[in-house]
């Protein structure tokens, strides 16, 4: 009805209104009806009757034009409804897609220093080999030494 009110405020209906010739009855003249009076009546009812048939089609038109447009009203103020959902679900998609990238952007930050971890790791442990393998030739020259010193030692003592 909302759609009914503005209709009717934008464009208010004008009424055909009849016009009804009342004479006033003189003092001087009977009441008498006279046949040519009679004759205008039945011209004047005969008359309206076509502008009652053409005023109950506009009205017919005009209410079905109503229900067309309240139909069309509804329609677009569903699909308003459907676009503000659509929109809040945008956002919230939109929302979980930036917290996606900043949780792959710190994932791919540790994986990097996972990574120079990694890299750090194997040096240590190169150089680590690095200082096994002279700490074991230190070591056996230092037994092999120590062996011939205690035979020179046994062969000078005897």
């Amino acid at each position: 009805m909302r759609f009914q009110d503005a209709i009717n405020r934008a464009m208010p209906r004008k009424r055909i209104q009849k016009k009804r010739e009342t004479k006033a009855a003189e003092p001087s003249k009977p009441n008498l009806v006279l046949k040519s009076d009679v004759s205008k009546v039945e011209d004047q009812e005969v008359s309206t009757a076509p502008l009652r048939v053409q005023e109950q089609l506009l009205d017919d038109e005009t209410r079905t034009l109503q229900v067309e447009l309240t139909n069309l009203l509804d329609a677009v103020q569903e699909t308003e409804t459907k676009m503000i959902e659509m929109s809040a679900l945008n956002h919230l998609m939109s929302t979980h897609v930036l917290q996606q990238a900043q949780q792959i952007q710190y994932l791919y930050d540790q994986a990097v220093e996972a990574t120079n971890n990694v890299e750090r790791g194997n040096k240590e442990l190169s150089q680590a080999i690095q200082r096994n393998s002279s700490s074991r030739t230190f070591l056996l020259l230092f037994f092999f030494v120590l062996t011939f010193s205690v035979l020179f030692l046994d062969w000078y003592s005897k």
